[in-house]
């Protein structure tokens, strides 16, 4: 199956009715400037894979678990981010094998307070987010990781009743628009560190100039966070950039540059169309 074909059979769009979802080649934001001080355009020295095939470059995936740690940069495998659930979760896998590939990611998504003044590990507990279906689960310990995640597992769309706890974490349904997700991992590769700060400047701007940003200080539905995580995978096609939204779309881009960031804003998370060019993977949650 083509590129064009693939598109359209996931049925991207949250418009069933609007065929225009798939689009021609990704516009720059526009800026007419060549600076060599800009700071929105990565630098010359950083090396990215244009060459190799990008569709088709990601293993499919259903599900997205983030683990809340507050950092931008971690430990080389997620088994060794000590202190992290990633320890727990990084060789986990669902107990309900119809689910799917599920990825599991250390994220700058905010921990509890006193999460790093903690140093007993069962006292350290910490936040878990679930993407698409954007389910956020708090209090979870090392020793409950496991179970959680396995629970969390059991809602498949956002409208599935939602437990209020599962092994003592409370859970509840973000109403985000949409999340996303830049991979940061500098340890792993330093091009996914020094790309993600650039396109999370850009994006955020764009968010903002919109009223969607959302941040630690500002929770309102209806808007969009951006988040760092850790590898993912194809760091030679940096920027990489996964976007969730809230109609069970997984939407998994590399390449990404800064000068893309307004086109990525205003028609993908806006609208719900794509750019082939920029795409490495996609899904349609059957919801």
């Amino acid at each position: 199956m083509g590129i064009l074909s693939a598109f359209k059979a996931l049925k991207i769009s949250s418009s069933e009715s609007n065929a225009n979802y798939v689009l021609p080649t990704v516009p720059d934001d526009g800026c007419d400037l060549v600076c060599d001080t800009c700071t929105s355009k990565f630098p010359s020295s950083l090396k990215i894979d244009t060459e190799s095939r990008l569709w088709g470059s990601v293993k499919p995936w259903r599900y997205h678990i983030l683990v809340a740690t507050g950092k931008s940069d971690w430990a080389h495998g997620l088994v060794d981010e000590k202190g992290s659930l990633s320890v727990e979760l990084g060789a986990w896998s669902p107990e309900d094998t119809s689910v799917g590939r599920v990825m599991v990611s250390n994220s700058s998504l905010a921990p509890p307070p006193g999460y790093f003044e903690t140093t007993e590990k069962e006292s350290k507990k910490t936040t878990l987010l679930v993407l698409p279906t954007m389910i956020e689960a708090k209090g979870v310990s090392s020793s409950t990781a496991e179970s959680v995640a396995n629970g969390l597992m059991t809602v498949k769309k956002p409208t599935d009743t939602i437990p209020e706890s599962i092994e003592g974490a409370t859970l509840s349904h973000k109403g985000h628009l949409a999340v996303v997700l830049i991979c940061s991992h500098r340890t792993r590769d330093k091009r996914c560190g020094v790309a993600a700060p650039l396109l999370k400047k850009e994006i955020e701007m764009n968010l903002r100039e919109h009223g969607l940003l959302r941040d630690a200080t500002d929770d309102r539905p209806g808007g969009v966070p951006v988040y760092f995580v850790s590898h993912v995978g194809g760091h030679k096609f940096a920027g990489n950039v996964i976007i969730y939204k809230n109609t069970g779309e997984g939407i998994w881009m590399g390449r990404v540059e800064p000068k893309h960031c307004k086109a990525i804003v205003e028609e993908t998370i806006l609208k719900g169309r794509v750019y082939p060019e920029i795409m490495r993977g996609a899904f349609k949650s059957d919801w």
